[in-house]
């Protein structure tokens, strides 16, 4: 009987050990992600609007991959295509972006004005210029995820 709540014990203290260890793994990960994309150059004067961090985590067993960030700002005047480029390249990104960053005449409602891409250390960053409404201050959004292509 002794063997055996022996043998219980250690099984408990290496579980437990484990999860420690895949949890501070884990952590290192998101902490690593969240790093870079702090070194984005968000201009001073935007305001947050939004910020989700989701950790790395094992299994992630959802349909949102993970470790992935969503931040979005509200922007204090109209954001071109050279603000885009200086808001990655402190991250070391190269932005492919796509659209003017300008809002076209003959739309109402939101409107998407451009779109940069880049792929760094195994992540697809995009940031993304959006308009609700002519007149309205512009949004920027950020979505940093798991790179399916490798």
């Amino acid at each position: 009987m002794k063997i055996l709540g022996a043998i219980l014990i250690g099984v408990i203290v290496l579980a437990v050990s484990a999860f420690f260890i895949v949890r501070s793994l884990e952590d290192r990960v998101t902490d690593e992600l969240v790093s870079q994309v702090s070194l984005l150059a968000i201009p001073e004067g935007w305001k947050p609007l939004g910020d989700i961090v989701r950790r790395e985590q094992f299994p992630c067993l959802s349909t949102n991959p993970c470790p992935s960030i969503h931040r979005r700002w509200q922007a204090d005047g109209a954001v071109t295509v050279q603000d885009l480029e200086q808001i990655a390249a402190p991250a070391g990104l190269t932005l492919a972006v796509e659209g003017p960053c300008q809002r076209p005449a003959n739309v109402i409602g939101i409107a998407s004005l451009c779109s940069g891409r880049a792929v760094k250390g195994g992540y697809d960053y995009q940031l993304t210029v959006t308009s609700d409404a002519p007149g309205e201050p512009e949004q920027l959004s950020l979505s940093v995820r798991p790179s399916l292509t490798p």
